[in-house]
């Protein structure tokens, strides 16, 4: 298993911070939107998880929480989070019952005869990318759908791409922790009740 749904969190939680991060999006079909104070502030009045502990970037003065928004028929390419993350939570705020996340074999990924790079950006960190553009039709091992206001874990240190199949935009939080954890030790720690007003599966 890749991924684990955990529960859902309130429409007005999850309204506030759709209406907050749009007006941070720029014009653009993909994007990461950063948090910023008011966002991680926000995030932190209804996150009461104290085992796990969120993880700080001291290069940019800032937490690992963001945002990824794609446009209808936009996502991302077949990779590995990072270099070293294994694991982390994600909330959707946005989405459409079609939209995808996939997770491939790494034996499939090398079999493809395309290196895979690490690439990094000064604002989104590094990414172990997989230099396949057309993504769509490769083997996958495992598929996840979302519904609004979904909260669940995943590897992320398995190969894996994402794309918004549908009419509404694919809006995700995502939040990384301190000291690389497994995706089994946070899906352990955050199947306890993590969040106000938590309703669990």
């Amino acid at each position: 298993m890749k991924y684990k749904k955990l529960g859902k969190l309130p429409l007005e939680t999850i309204e506030f911070f759709k209406r907050e991060l749009l007006t941070r999006k720029i014009d653009s079909n993909y994007q990461w939107i950063q948090f910023d104070k008011q966002l991680n502030d926000e995030f932190a009045k209804i996150f009461c998880n104290t085992e796990l502990k969120i993880q700080y970037d001291a290069s940019k003065n800032r937490l690992v929480q963001k945002a990824f928004y794609s446009s209808p028929g936009h996502g991302f390419r077949i990779h590995k989070d990072g270099i070293y993350c294994r694991s982390a939570l994600n909330i959707a705020i946005s989405c459409n019952d079609t939209d995808w996340v996939r997770w491939y074999d790494d034996d499939v990924i090398n079999s493809l005869n395309n290196n895979v790079t690490v690439t990094t950006n000064p604002d989104y960190g590094y990414s172990r990318n997989c230099n396949v553009l057309e993504y769509e039709n490769i083997t996958y091992i495992e598929e996840l759908h979302n519904e609004v206001g979904d909260v669940y874990t995943l590897d992320v240190d398995t190969f894996h791409s994402f794309k918004c199949i549908g009419t509404e935009p694919r809006i995700v939080i995502q939040t990384k922790f301190h000291s690389y954890p497994t995706f089994e030790t946070i899906t352990e720690s955050l199947s306890k009740h993590s969040f106000c007003n938590f309703v669990s599966c």
